[in-house]
């Protein structure tokens, strides 16, 4: 009897918009091999399960940029014996593999995105001030940084996102090809899981993430001038400063 086609899947995400704790969501599903950033251009970032076993897809970073297809076609070809593979991929990495992904119909694309736009910016702003941008712990959280939030800046990043989208979705509906959408503000809710693991053609059961938050509810802890941005004249500004979506 032949063996069950393998499901192929991508998860596409601006950074700091809780991949990593989607990745850790699938990776405790029995059926689902997912790793991190694969073509990060700091590392390759297997499914937690495996960072420290002898698990790998490339002799380091330079063998794996000299021939990104091959390191991605190695990753398809060792599910492990799972019934789904995938990996997640932000902007400004492996443009090669990044079109790869978009036009190959075969590999399914999860899109995640933060509807909190601020929010995103502010945990880049942290996890550049601590370094840390992963986060697995259950002890209790050290100190929150304080940020400065650039206005400039700020939209600046938004823009960036926004295209980054866009240039996704275009691609995808030019070509005909579905997706799923999974907003980070519900991505622990069960419509949101029941949608993803349909999506992989998998049983739905529960799901659970590891990854910690680094970004408190309520961003007056950490934003030093928020009285400042709260004088804002954009609105959209104003109502995400207050917002408490997570």
């Amino acid at each position: 009897m032949p063996n069950k086609k393998v499901e192929r899947f991508v998860i596409l995400s601006a950074p700091r918009s809780g991949s990593n704790m989607l990745c850790t969501m699938l990776q405790s599903h029995p059926d689902i091999l997912c790793h991190h950033e694969i073509f990060n251009p700091n590392g390759l970032f297997y499914a937690l399960p495996l960072r420290t076993s002898e698990f790998s897809l490339a002799d380091g970073i330079q063998h794996r940029d000299a021939q990104p297809l091959r390191c991605l076609s190695r990753l398809w070809q060792s599910n492990l014996g799972h019934k789904a593979i995938g990996f997640k991929m932000t902007h400004c990495q492996n443009q090669t593999v990044f079109s790869h992904l978009l036009h190959d119909s075969g590999i399914k694309k999860i899109i995640l995105e933060r509807r909190n736009q601020l929010k995103v910016h502010v945990s880049k702003l942290i996890a550049e001030q601590s370094g840390v941008w992963e986060d697995y712990s259950t002890l209790p959280p050290h100190a929150r940084c304080q940020v400065k939030v650039d206005i400039e800046q700020l939209q600046t990043d938004i823009a960036l996102n926004q295209s980054y989208y866009q240039q996704i979705r275009d691609t995808l509906h030019l070509s005909g090809q579905d997706w799923c959408e999974v907003e980070y503000e519900a991505i622990n809710t069960p419509s949101q899981r029941r949608l993803m693991l349909e999506f992989l053609n998998l049983d739905n059961v529960p799901l659970v993430a590891q990854s910690r938050k680094q970004t408190p509810k309520d961003l007056s802890e950490v934003i030093v001038n928020y009285q400042e941005l709260l004088r804002c004249e954009e609105p959209a500004l104003r109502s995400q400063l207050t917002s408490l979506d997570g």
